[in-house]
């Protein structure tokens, strides 16, 4: 009796807090590790029949396996338990990253690709469904401020790391996977298995069905934000070659410049959290339709950085608005599958937003009049939520009087 007490009595504290933070990397790591790589791989793998084709979706692979497969994650997690899961996922994560690195054949190199993807898609939906199973709204808040922050350095400490690791051989930057042994043994460690949160003197935990209209929304709402999300990030360095930027070091640092806005937007989700979720996913669309528009009416690469800097601070606010405000339409019972579907969705809008961006270019013209067109469609996008919000706001008491 003492030990379910003290097991419903246990309270997150910051090792959690932590080991969650450096978790929620990890399926954005196995992305980024390998994008300056691509040639290195290409040159390697170049006897492959349409390498051209078949290399590069060795890098986003792993996204194809989150969308696939979070939502199944999810329903283990809700079922079973998270922290199994996220034990094994990690694992899957490490031997899938790793295994490229002993064994020297491309099509054990995609099976490696797709076990990182498998094992993914169990941390994401699983470390999210955690930070809301652990911290009340509040913390649970913070804690997204500080992925949002600490992803983002070391995303730039990975990128640099891989492209020195690629240096010495083709193998070697899948050694950057090795990191998930350390967080697997502190989440061993420290994570527990948390109970449902019940109110003071309530009835005791029903199962209710799943919420499947709550669900679709999310998910709706998820992949319009996320393939505009990704449009100035896949195709941005198209676009400053057509502004006269030819030098691929010059297009990188380029690049890097305006990422700086995305722990700035990441502090700013934090500071507007007492708004709501309507009024952080308004800001969003406004800062996409001010950001895409102005990158597509830029005269020269200058101007367009500076419009990439607010592109970017939309980028660094939306993802944590959208896990919390995902977290926040699940219950206890429900959360993991509803965390699993937020995944897919938003990694389905990493396929989706190529195909939509040629499309669009086809129609406009060309790429600058694409991200004018997106600019507008966000524009659009944040007239239509501050037309909802205030809609759904409640009357003041003299007005129903």
């Amino acid at each position: 009796m003492q030990s379910t007490q003290a097991t419903i009595a246990r309270k997150a504290d910051w090792r959690q807090g932590w080991i969650l933070v450096f978790s929620g990397f990890l399926p954005v790591m196995a992305i980024i590790a390998l994008a300056p790589t691509l040639p290195t791989l290409l040159a390697h793998f170049h006897d492959v029949p349409n390498a051209r084709l078949m290399v590069p979706l060795l890098i986003t692979a792993p996204s194809a396996c989150i969308a696939l497969f979070a939502p199944g994650a999810g329903v283990i997690a809700d079922r079973f338990g998270r922290r199994k899961l996220l034990l094994w996922s990690m694992a899957f994560y490490g031997a899938g990253g790793l295994m490229p690195f002993v064994i020297d054949n491309f099509w054990a190199v995609v099976a490696g690709r797709v076990v990182i993807g498998i094992g993914e898609a169990g941390v994401l939906t699983v470390v999210n469904t955690l930070l809301a199973d652990y911290y009340e709204e509040k913390e649970r808040h913070r804690w997204l401020m500080i992925q949002g922050v600490v992803g983002s350095v070391l995303g730039t400490v990975t990128i640099a790391s891989s492209g020195f690791l690629a240096a010495q051989g083709w193998q070697y930057p899948f050694l950057v996977y090795a990191v998930a042994i350390p967080i697997l043994l502190a989440s061993m460690m420290f994570l527990f298995e948390p109970e449902p949160r019940k109110k003071a003197a309530g009835p005791a935990v029903t199962t209710t069905p799943f919420p499947y209209m709550i669900a679709l929304m999310v998910c709706g709402v998820t992949v319009i934000l996320s393939t505009i999300y990704y449009v100035q990030v896949i195709n941005f360095s198209l676009l400053l070659k057509e502004l006269g930027v030819d030098n691929p070091k010059s297009i990188g640092l380029s690049m890097a410049i305006p990422s700086i806005g995305v722990p700035i937007g990441a502090v700013l989700f934090k500071l507007t959290t007492r708004y709501g979720a309507a009024t952080q996913i308004f800001l969003v669309f406004a800062g996409y339709a001010i950001g895409l528009g102005g990158i597509g009416m830029a005269p020269d690469y200058k101007v367009a950085l500076a419009f990439a800097f607010v592109q970017q601070l939309a980028n660094g606010l939306i993802v944590p608005a959208l896990i919390a405000w995902t977290q926040s339409k699940f219950s206890f019972e429900h959360r993991g599958r509803g965390m699993g579907w937020w995944a897919s969705s938003f990694f389905v809008a990493q396929f989706l937003s190529p195909a939509v961006v040629n499309m669009m270019r086809g129609w406009v013209g060309d790429l600058q009049g694409a991200f004018v067109a997106f600019g507008v469609i966000a524009a659009v996008c944040a007239v239509v939520s501050c037309l909802l919000r205030w809609r759904a706001a409640p009357l003041p008491t003299s007005a129903v009087l």
